[in-house]
Parts: structure tokens; C-alpha cells; sequence
């Protein structure tokens, strides 16, 4: 019988199945771009780290703790742990734990090294500048200096398998993302670097001298080998018998993963072993080389662990065959730690077999992230296959032969059946797709009732798993099917996608998503008190949305969009996403091209309205310019502009069939107009210190032009403001106030004071103006056109004009206001207060400032009260209150007051107590009076962990004290497991007068899914 040949995947089989190839795609990930930062910080796409990169000539100070130094050949690479800090020039980075590159022959001298610092769950990496503090969970720096490095801290430790720390095997992962920045000052190529401490790729037609060394299982334990001479089989060979507990260690095996060969070290151990080979080797079992062309066959019985890196195997026998590449486990278990998922994988199998370099076939499989030995949760298959196959998408470059390698690992399995505890609530006869795919067919599965919807079934399917599709990396597609007794059936498609690719020929990313959805719906929408039954315009309702950024350079993006609501209706979003509906942008059909570099910013935009109910502008097209704090010929003054111009065409939203049944008044301001609009606007600063003030003289004027106005007439508007601003700051230091009660360690009091006086002359009128840029969302717009017709029977009072907000706010003034309709004659006074209270917390060698508490007030004073302000010289009085009396526990409070009849009277308060392990808690009292709306809102929720790591309750509830009634409740307990959280909810709405209970299953997969190991959200936890 024949076996693995070691230097294929198939040696230790890490590659089977998700597990296995997981580990292996983990390699591929380099040559990802990275920004070039200095002392600033280049914008990173979600979910990346960027890159800080420091060409000082200023020395290097590193402070650890411990160091352990992990094997490699071509630089000294060290894991430290903490407290570190890492020193140059101005700035400090202080982490828990950190990877550290330097090349072995710049040792002891400067040069350029590279660090990846990392978190604890308790600890965040934090950057220090000049007072300036940025926290992230990971930092990648690479620093330069001509000056020796100093270190501080024991000498390093070597130690032989640190290379599987999950802390280096994370930072390799990122060092690759960025290889092009970070190479090492004297290397005249990148670097690739693989997971673990082993050699960069090698070319693939080599031959490689392996060394091969059989000794005892255990420390002081001895062997018995004797070695017979065979020459009666096919070719004459040697049989080497090994009992006793025996070890044999190959170091230098190649392994090939999607096209690339890299080194690495395998490790057996068994009770005994017998191995075929060409020569009597007993003697030399201390250490002898084979290379590619030597026979060399074990077989492995009793108590079998093969080990390569953080990858483990158990078996009950094994065969290997080194030269022809076959191999086969019994009864064989492989447990692996696939860091982007925060845990370890388990495939058992009764039979594993390789039957070529790249091709594997278990038997009665299964696989589970579950530790318990008979697990809880996990997929069994009657067979597995791995197999190589092209990539229709996903492309690597070998490195040794620059050539691309478009190969992929894929697995197909059959007979599966998803089991949760010993019920299977999943079978499928057949999967197929990408080895690196958790294969998890399912991935939402909610059940539940509500009077609105009736009886509830919400499911989501990973097409790709499903049909075995080749998707590009970094693409998730789903297909949704939902059922609703009140409603009908739904069926939905969506996808999100975060990968590599070429526009006209140069490499790009793409990013974005998209979501279809069709429900045939035969109820009527239930909204809100007063739109409790609402009839639909068609039984056929959905969507489609789909958004896109495309990033050409850290500096030029391409943004595409579109949104469509089916048969213009106009209440599906709000009934079927009301989340989306109340906190999501607008759907919009756009174009975006924008540029941005230095302090200089383009942009070339084309819009076309998504729906009839919808107020929304076409922009056919329009462009932007936008320059600022350019100095005026080298001068203290400071030049800032925006430029536009554009054909726009404004639609006002139709009304609902039916205005007396869904209520609905048109905004006036956005009645339908069309044609050019132009606007150009400039601003002149001459900063300057006077004593301890900052100010800032400032004038500003505008030019704009629209081609139709509210009236069909043309309007030129000549706009100026003349003001000055200006800010004082004042400090207080008390090393003495110490309290462990209030959180105290030092107290530093620090106020700022600023104002902002100005004066401006239209010379139109706004009530003319088009409000071409929306500056509300239609969710808000939406609920003015009711309230105008609820409250006022159509006809909207002055003070609760929108516009006229937004103009005593000051919201368009700015050069770069996005709505630069939003200016009226006006003369006013902005006065502001900032206060912090500081103090020290952390450990004493290492402490960092926090607000312990904080304070903010503004108000305006109207010289011209009776045109500015209806008649009262002050208003917009706003305040801010903050006291953080531990880490754990804040006190929050926040209002706004106008002084004028029917003013807002805005006011919140509430204690919040964050129990980080246990859950959070918040009481709060909110105050709300503007006219005819008065509200006296009590809140409160909680999150709590009844049972440690069994059963976490939260609860929600609201009651109004001005109208004496209940505003509804909801409560949600969730049974922790280790695979999976249940969720049981319970719900009631008194607005929309609906009562509901739901049902879900959420995968804890580690980090994968919809699962969280911490389950932050469920406490509060941010």
C-alpha cells in the first residue's frame, strides 16, 4: 500500500476539506496594495489596517517586557509582549503585544524595521502625537532611522515553534497586505512572506534535500529499530522497524499551495513505525538527508499525532508514501486554528485518502468548531472530496516564475446533513464550491408572529455553497425565501463584495452591495397610529438597490448607485425595512467621480430621480471644485472656495392616491423647476494670535445663479459675510484631587471659549429659491408633509419653516456647505463654552487621559431679533453634559431651547452603567415641546447575563407621562451555546398597535456569520 508524500499538502492533509485549504489560501493573500502615509493617515477601506510608514533620521527606542525569537534564515523576527512601547521622535505607539522585522545584517545598527501591534480583549494599540491619541485594534508601522535601535527589556528567547502564534501568524497576514510598502531598505525585491516562520516561495522545478531524523516519542524514552534487507520486491529495498514511542521530524519539505512551494516541517509520532527506504539507516537516525528521487515510505500505528504548524492530526494507523504522492489515514481526526474565524476547526473521518499531490477523498466525515468530543453542532458528509481546479476569478502571481496561477482547492461533498445537537435541521445530496468556504448552505433562519405580518418564516441560502459556484474572493451572494401568513410569500436576492480588479485596463478595487427583493403582498401596511390600514398600490412590491465604489488611486473613486421602489410605492420601504427607512441614506440612480488630493477636490456627478413620490433632483450633469486654506502669494491669508455648475431638474413627490386616508401636504420648496444652476463661492482668512486669543477675520462671497426659480423666472443671488471668529483657552492643573470612589487620579479642568460674529446681506429672498440640494432625508420629509396636514390643516407656521432653522443655524454658511440655498440677510452674535475634565487612568507606567467629565454650551444673539430671530434677541440655546464617573458608569444629559412662542423645549436625561461582562443598564427622561407636540418620554433598557454563559436577557420599555399611555416593550432572552445563540423575543408597538414574538438561530462560528464570541451587542457593549 502507498501513502502521502510529505512535501504535498496531502503530507499532514491541512488542506482537506474548509479546514485544511483554509490554511493554505492564507498564503496567497499578498501583494494587496497598501497607502503611503506620513505623519497623517491616508483613508483605508472598512476592515483594512493602513499602513504607517516613518522616514525619520531619529533614533528607535523599544521597551518590552519579554521577547521570544522565532526561527528564520533571512531576518531576526521577535514577538514581544507588554507592556511595549515603541518611541521616535514625537511620537509613541504603546500595545499589549507586538511583531517586530529587521533584516540580520542591520543588527545592532539603524536601518528600517516593520511592526505589527496588536490588542488584547482588555488592551488597544494607542499612538501618542503631540498630545493627539488615536486608538485602533491593530497597528502596521514601518520606521527608519540612521541611528542604532535601542531595546529595553531581557534578551530574546529562541524558540522553535513560536512561528504559530496567533499573533505572528495575524501579523503575517497584514505585513502581506502591504509588501509593496514595507520591503526592507536593502532588499531589491518584496518579500512574500507565508504563515508561520518559514522560507519565502521557491521555484518549483528544484530539488529539494530533505533531512530526515527518527528518535524517541518522549524526552529520556528510548527506541528499538532493527532494519531487514527486502530483495525479492519490485524494486530491492530496506524495512526499517521502529517500536518503542518513535518521533520522526522532516525538516525543509516543500509544500505547494494553489501554484506556489514554500518549506516547512512536518512531525510524527506514533507507538511504532515501519519505513521503507533505500539504504540501512539505522545507523545514521539521528539525522540523514533524502532528496526528491529517494524512496521513503512510513506506516504510523498507534496513537498517531502529526503536527505542522498550528495544524494537528490523530489517527489510529496512517500510510505514507513520499515518492508517488499517495497516502491514507484511519479513523483520523485534524484540528486546525483558522485565525480569521478566532478558533479551531475539527474534521473526523473514518477514512482519509490521497490519491495524487491534489487530490483527497474522506469517508464519513464530519466537521465542527465544537470542542465537546461528541459535538453539538456540526456538518456530516458520507464523502468529501478536495480536488485543484481552475478559478474562473481568483488569480495569484507564483512569485518564483512571475507567472499567474489561476488554480483554486474545491470541494464537493454529498450527503450532508446539518446536525444541531443529535437533530438534523439540514440535508442536501450534493455541495460543492471553494475549499476555503465554511460551507454553511444556511445562513438566516428566523421564525416568529406579529398581528402585522401574521405568522413569520425568514430564511437565507449561500448560493455559492449550494451550486458550487466559482465566486471572486471577497463575494458573498445569497438567496433569501420568506413567508408571511398576513402577507404572502417573498423571495430576495443579495451580495456584498470587497475585491481586486482592472477598469480599462489598470488594477482597481471594488466594493459594494446590492439586494432584489419581490414580495406578492394581499394585506394592507399597518405604520403608525392614524395609518393602521393603508391599502397597497399593487400586490406585486419590492425593491432593488445597489451600491458601488470603485477606487482607482488612495486619491480618485468612482461611486455608482441605483434605487428603485416597484410600482412607485411609496410605503414598501417603511413597512418592510424600517430601519433602512428611518437611518439609511436615500435610494438615488447616480454617478460619481470624485478626485481628491492635497488640499484640492473635484467631482463630476450625474442623478436621475429613482421614484415619483420621491423629491429629488436630476443632475444632468453637474461639476465640482473645491480649494481650501490655499495661501494668497505666500501671504498670511488664506484663500477657500467652492464652485459649481450643473443643469438640475428639481420633481416634487407626487401625493398618495388617496391624501385624507395617508396624509399629505407638498413641500413648497420643492416644486418642480429645471435648468442651469451655478454657484461659486469664496472666503478670505487671515488668521493671527493676539495674546492668548485666536482670531480669525474673515469675509466671504457668492455668486449663484438659477435659471428657473420657485416663481419660472430667473435668479441671480449676490451673497456676503463679513465676521470674525475667534477662541480663547484657559487650564486649571490638580495633581492632588485623588479619589478611587469618583475614578480620580489628577484632575486637569480645561474651558475653551469661542464666538463667531458676523453680519450677511442677500440680495434675493431664500422663498424663491429651489431647493435643488435636499438637506433631509425622506424619511423627515415625509413626516413634515403629515405633520403640516395633522397639525396645522395644511398651512406650516414660520417657526417650524425647515429652512428658516437652518438658516438661524448658520447650516449653509461654510464654503463647503453642501446646500448653499440655505443663506438670508443676517446679522448675529454665535457664542460657545467647552469644558473637560481630565484625568489619568491605566496602569502607572503607561497612563492615558480621559474626559471625566464634559460640558458644552452655545447660544446666539440676534441684533435684528425682529427679522431674524421672531422678535427674541437670544436663541438656539444648546448644552452638552457628560460625567464618566467610572469606566463603567455615565451620567448623559442634552437640550435645546428657543425663547420664541411655540420654540422648541428639548431637554434629555439618563444614567447609563456598562457592566462589560455582566451588561448594561440605562434609565432616561426625555422632554420634548414645540406648539401643539408635547412629550414626556421615560425610557429604559437593559442588558444582563442571567446565567454565566448560558442565558442573556434584554429588555426595552417606554411610557409617555404627558399623554399617560404605555409606548411599548420588547424583551429578548438568548440561550448561549457553543455553536450557535437562540434568540426568543417578544415585542409590543402601541403606535402601530401590533403585538409579535420571534424566534432565531444565529451561528457562533467564531467571527464568522452573524455570530459574535463576545456577543457585544447583547450587553451594549460598543
Amino acid at each position: 500500500m502507498t501513502l502521502i508524500r510529505p512535501h504535498s499538502p496531502g503530507c499532514v492533509l491541512i488542506l482537506l476539506c474548509f479546514l485544511l485549504s483554509k490554511c493554505g489560501s492564507l498564503y496567497a493573500q499578498n501583494n494587496s496594495p497598501g497607502h503611503r502615509v506620513g505623519h497623517q493617515l491616508a483613508e483605508v477601506d472598512p476592515g483594512r489596517d493602513s499602513l504607517d510608514i516613518d522616514s525619520q533620521n531619529e533614533s528607535i527606542r523599544i521597551r518590552y517586557t519579554l521577547a521570544t525569537q522565532i526561527p528564520s534564515e533571512s531576518e531576526r523576527i521577535l514577538l514581544l509582549r507588554g507592556p511595549c512601547a515603541i518611541q521616535q521622535g514625537s511620537r509613541t505607539w504603546n500595545a499589549p503585544k507586538a511583531i517586530l522585522w529587521q533584516s540580520k545584517d542591520m543588527v545592532g545598527s539603524g536601518g528600517r524595521i516593520v511592526l505589527f501591534l496588536d490588542h488584547t480583549p482588555e488592551i488597544s494599540p494607542v499612538m501618542i502625537e503631540q498630545g493627539h491619541r488615536e486608538t485602533r485594534p491593530h497597528f502596521l508601522i514601518a520606521l527608519e532611522s540612521q541611528a542604532a535601535i535601542q531595546f529595553s527589556g531581557p534578551e530574546p528567547v529562541v524558540v522553535p515553534n513560536a512561528g504559530s502564534d496567533p499573533t505572528f501568524l495575524k501579523a503575517i497576514r497584514k505585513r502581506n497586505q502591504y509588501a509593496g510598502e514595507i520591503q526592507l531598505a536593502q532588499h531589491s525585491e518584496v518579500a512574500q512572506f507565508p504563515q508561520g516562520p518559514e522560507l519565502p516561495p521557491l521555484p518549483t522545478n528544484t530539488l529539494y534535500r530533505r533531512r530526515v531524523k527518527i528518535g524517541p516519542r518522549f524526552l529520556g524514552g528510548r527506541i528499538q529499530a532493527k532494519a531487514d534487507f527486502i530483495e525479492n520486491s519490485l524494486q530491492p529495498e530496506y524495512v526499517i522497524t521502529v517500536t518503542g514511542g518513535v518521533n520522526i521530524v522532516i525538516n525543509n519539505v516543500p509544500l505547494t499551495l494553489n501554484g506556489q512551494t514554500f518549506l516547512t516541517n512536518i512531525d510524527l509520532s506514533a507507538d511504532k513505525a515501519v519505513v521503507w527506504t533505500d539504504a540501512d539507516r539505522v545507523d545514521q537516525l539521528s539525522g540523514f538527508e533524502i532528496d526528491e528521487n529517494t524512496p521513503f515510505e512510513v506506516y504510523l500505528e498507534g496513537n498517531i499525532v502529526v503536527r505542522q504548524g498550528a495544524n494537528k492530526i490523530k489517527a489510529g494507523r496512517a500510510f505514507y508514501n513520499i515518492s508517488q504522492r499517495r497516502g491514507l489515514l484511519l479513523d483520523a481526526e485534524i484540528r486546525t486554528q483558522i485565525p480569521e474565524y478566532e478558533g479551531a476547526v475539527r474534521l473526523r473521518a473514518s477514512e482519509i485518502r490521497q490519491s495524487s499531490a491534489t487530490n483527497f477523498h474522506a469517508r464519513n466525515a464530519y466537521f465542527t468548531t465544537s470542542e465537546f468530543g461528541h459535538p453539538k453542532y456540526r456538518i456530516e458528509a458520507s464523502d468529501i472530496f478536495l480536488e485543484e481546479r481552475p478559478s474562473l476569478f481568483n488569480t495569484t502571481i507564483d512569485p518564483a516564475t512571475g507567472l499567474p496561477n489561476s488554480n483554486t482547492m474545491w470541494i464537493t461533498s454529498h450527503n450532508n446533513r446539518l446536525y444541531i445537537g443529535d437533530v438534523p435541521v439540514f440535508n442536501s445530496p450534493y455541495l460543492s464550491g471553494p475549499a476555503e468556504d465554511p460551507h454553511i448552505p444556511v445562513t438566516k433562519f428566523n421564525v416568529g408572529y406579529s398581528s402585522i405580518f401574521g405568522a413569520e418564516l425568514e430564511t437565507g441560502w449561500d448560493l455559492e455553497t449550494i451550486f458550487g459556484w466559482d465566486l471572486p474572493d471577497g463575494t458573498d451572494l445569497e438567496l433569501e425565501f420568506d413567508y408571511f401568513s398576513l402577507r404572502g410569500p417573498g423571495i430576495g436576492l443579495s451580495g456584498d463584495y470587497n475585491t481586486q480588479g482592472t477598469f480599462l485596463g489598470r488594477p482597481v478595487k471594488h466594493s459594494g452591495f446590492g439586494h432584489l427583493y419581490y414580495i406578492n403582498d394581499g394585506g394592507n401596511d399597518v405604520l403608525g397610529e392614524g395609518r393602521r390600514n393603508l391599502n397597497v398600490p399593487d400586490d406585486n412590491r419590492g425593491r432593488i438597490l445597489f451600491r458601488n465604489r470603485t477606487e482607482f488611486s488612495p486619491f480618485t473613486n468612482l461611486f455608482a448607485e441605483s434605487g428603485y421602489i416597484l410600482n412607485n410605492d411609496r410605503n414598501f420601504l417603511e413597512q418592510y425595512f424600517e430601519d433602512e427607512w428611518d437611518r439609511d441614506k436615500d435610494l438615488e440612480n447616480k454617478l460619481l467621480l470624485e478626485h481628491q488630493q492635497n488640499n484640492v477636490s473635484s467631482s463630476l456627478l450625474g442623478a436621475i430621480r429613482t421614484n415619483d413620490f420621491s423629491n429629488q433632483t436630476d443632475w444632468l450633469p453637474r461639476a465640482d471644485l473645491t480649494i481650501l486654506g490655499q495661501p494668497v502669494f505666500n501671504s498670511p491669508v488664506n484663500w477657500s472656495m467652492h464652485s459649481s455648475i450643473g443643469y438640475g431638474r428639481l420633481q416634487q413627490g407626487e401625493s398618495p392616491d388617496d391624501p385624507m386616508v395617508d396624509p399629505y401636504i407638498p413641500l413648497d420648496y420643492y416644486a418642480d423647476s429645471e435648468g442651469l444652476v451655478a454657484m461659486s463661492r469664496h472666503e478670505l482668512t487671515l488668521p493671527f494670535n493676539a495674546g492668548p486669543f485666536k482670531v480669525v477675520p474673515y469675509v466671504l462671497g457668492e455668486v449663484a445663479h438659477w435659471q428657473e426659480d420657485l416663481t419660472g423666472d430667473e435668479l441671480t443671488r449676490w451673497y456676503g459675510s463679513a465676521g470674525v471668529r475667534s477662541s480663547i483657552q484657559f487650564s486649571k492643573y490638580m495633581p492632588h484631587v485623588q479619589s478611587s470612589i469618583l475614578g480620580l487620579n489628577g484632575l486637569a479642568h480645561k474651558v475653551v471659549y469661542d464666538l463667531d460674529y458676523y453680519f450677511a446681506e442677500s440680495s434675493e429672498d431664500m422663498d424663491r429659491i429651489p431647493q435643488y440640494n435636499a438637506f433631509e432625508e425622506n424619511a423627515q420629509e415625509r413626516f413634515r408633509s403629515r405633520f403640516q396636514f395633522l397639525e396645522f390643516g395644511g398651512v406650516l407656521p414660520e417657526v417650524f419653516d425647515p429652512r428658516l432653522y437652518a438658516v438661524r443655524s448658520g447650516t449653509g454658511r461654510s464654503v463647503t456647505a453642501p446646500y448653499h440655498e440655505l443663506v438670508d440677510d443676517q446679522h448675529a452674535l454665535r457664542l460657545g463654552m467647552h469644558h473637560r475634565w481630565q484625568t489619568k487612568v491605566g496602569a502607572l507606567e503607561n497612563p492615558r487621559i480621559v474626559d471625566w467629565m464634559e460640558l458644552d454650551m452655545g447660544i446666539t444673539y440676534f441684533p435684528n431679533a425682529d427679522e431674524d430671530n421672531f422678535g427674541e434677541d437670544f436663541g438656539l440655546l444648546t448644552s452638552r453634559y457628560a460625567w464618566h464617573v467610572g469606566t463603567r458608569t455615565s451620567i448623559l444629559a442634552s437640550g435645546a431651547v428657543d425663547f420664541f412662542d411655540m420654540g422648541q423645549r428639548v431637554f434629555n436625561i439618563g444614567f447609563l452603567n456598562q457592566r462589560s461582562e455582566r451588561g448594561s443598564i440605562y434609565f432616561g427622561y426625555r422632554n420634548l415641546e414645540a406648539g401643539p407636540i408635547e412629550s414626556q418620554l421615560l425610557t429604559t433598557s437593559l442588558s444582563y447575563v442571567m446565567t454565566p454563559d448560558l442565558y442573556v436577557a434584554t429588555f426595552g420599555a417606554s411610557y409617555d407621562i404627558a399623554e399617560g399611555i404605555d409606548r411599548g416593550q420588547s424583551l429578548t432572552i438568548t440561550r448561549i451555546t457553543e455553536n450557535f445563540l437562540l434568540h426568543f423575543g417578544l415585542g409590543y408597538d402601541r403606535s402601530k398597535d401590533n403585538v409579535g414574538v420571534a424566534i432565531s438561530l444565529e451561528p457562533r462560528f467564531g467571527s464568522f456569520g452573524r455570530g459574535s464570541m463576545r456577543m457585544n451587542s447583547l450587553l451594549g457593549i460598543e
